[in-house]
């Protein structure tokens, strides 16, 4: 849609929705609520995602709950808040980033405040507290939810699996479940305590935006740490520069792309990081003396992993990485882990890409070791990741 044809539908959507917030909430309470609703969209809860959450969701569930449901005040409260919203983003310096994730919270957000004032339909009269309300409320919460991560992965673009932005987006669930309980925390308690239910709700909202805050502060280590030892053997000389950064991409695509999902991506992305560090053992004359296998290098590499108590199922992956994912006249090795196989396979095909030879070269060479050395599942997975980044024909 051009710009103009969306700056016309805003201004619209604000001029009918002040005019339905005028005739409920006269005066400053109508815009007391937009500025708020508004000023919400700016502010980011940090989440283990990165991509953040606005506040949206508190200020929109409190409303939707203490209007009792009334989609007039939820959606007219929306239309004007959203543009403002947006023009308040251009003040702040992470406003672009603000900006890139309003469409698919307002859908979010809408859906949730449709859903949940339909529901309210079937039971009027009902108090706030009343078990049936709230278990509306948590539904259409999730709902909620649920159309923000598919649009989130739907935006994503075509380099990254949508399975693996949409893992990523709903991972977020702790931030909007905080958010949620605080707007039904101040619905609740606002008819008693009236204004100081501000305070009440914003408390938890605060120390959860604190926990939120140092999770992705100690991820966010954690994450330059695996990056910098993985750089190690690429500074020495021991293997391709930029080797670790490109396997590891490749293997999360793969792993997402084979329906793997939380932890074990974490865990894929960290063996593919480090898969290389026992090259450095390398640097001893009487290593380089002696014969040495590429499983050597998974024992090597493994051992200097498993110190770390935090990466042990990591080093688990990185020993048995170069197993045949079968022996000749054998059934597939069902204890040898899908992740050890999606790293082999990613960083086998980033050193044939690396030593001249082309995608599709390099994907034959796994082809031709399917038979043993390669699963075919993820060969065909790794192929399908290459096809839709369009590194290879269809």
């Amino acid at each position: 849609m051009p710009d103009r044809r969306r700056l016309a539908v805003a201004l619209v959507a604000a001029a009918v929705g002040t005019g339905a917030l005028a005739a409920r909430w006269p005066g400053p309470i109508g815009l007391l609520v937009v500025g708020l609703y508004a000023l919400a969209q700016v502010p980011l809860m940090p989440t283990p995602s990165g991509m953040g959450v606005s506040f949206t969701p508190a200020v929109a569930g409190g409303l939707a709950l203490a209007s009792g449901g009334s989609p007039i005040l939820v959606l007219a409260a929306g239309a004007v808040a959203l543009p403002m919203g947006v023009a308040a983003t251009h003040l702040v310096p992470w406003g672009a980033t603000a900006r890139s994730r309003i469409p698919s919270e307002a859908a979010g957000v809408a859906s949730f405040g449709a859903v949940f004032c339909a529901a309210v339909l079937l039971f009027p009269e009902r108090q706030v507290d009343h078990p049936l309300v709230l278990a509306a409320f948590a539904a259409s919460a999730t709902i909620g939810l649920m159309v923000t991560t598919l649009l989130r992965a739907g935006a994503g673009g075509r380099l990254t699996p949508r399975r693996l932005l949409m893992v990523r987006a709903f991972a977020d669930w702790p931030a909007y479940t905080v958010l949620y309980a605080a707007a039904a925390m101040f619905a609740i308690t606002v008819p008693e305590m009236g204004a100081w239910s501000l305070l009440l709700a914003g408390l938890p909202t605060a120390f959860g935006y604190l926990a939120m805050m140092r999770l992705q502060r100690t991820r966010h280590t954690y994450r330059q740490t695996i990056h910098a030892l993985g750089r190690i053997p690429e500074a020495g000389g021991l293997v391709a520069d930029g080797h670790s950064e490109r396997t590891a991409a490749l293997a999360t695509a793969v792993a997402a792309q084979l329906g793997l999902g939380g932890r074990a991506l974490d865990r894929v992305e960290f063996a593919a990081l480090l898969h290389g560090i026992g090259r450095l053992v390398l640097a001893n004359p009487a290593v380089t003396a002696g014969e040495y296998s590429l499983a050597d290098v998974s024992g090597w590499s493994a051992a200097i992993i498993g110190e770390s108590e935090y990466l042990a199922e990591v080093a688990e992956i990185v020993a048995v990485m170069n197993s045949p994912y079968r022996q000749p006249g054998q059934e597939r090795d069902r204890s040898l882990p899908v992740e050890a196989q999606v790293v082999r396979t990613a960083s086998a095909f980033c050193d044939g890409s690396s030593e001249g030879a082309g995608p599709l070269e390099a994907m034959e060479t796994l082809h031709r070791g399917a038979a043993y050395d390669f699963d075919p599942e993820v060969v065909a997975a790794l192929r399908r990741v290459l096809e839709r980044e369009g590194a290879i024909a269809g």
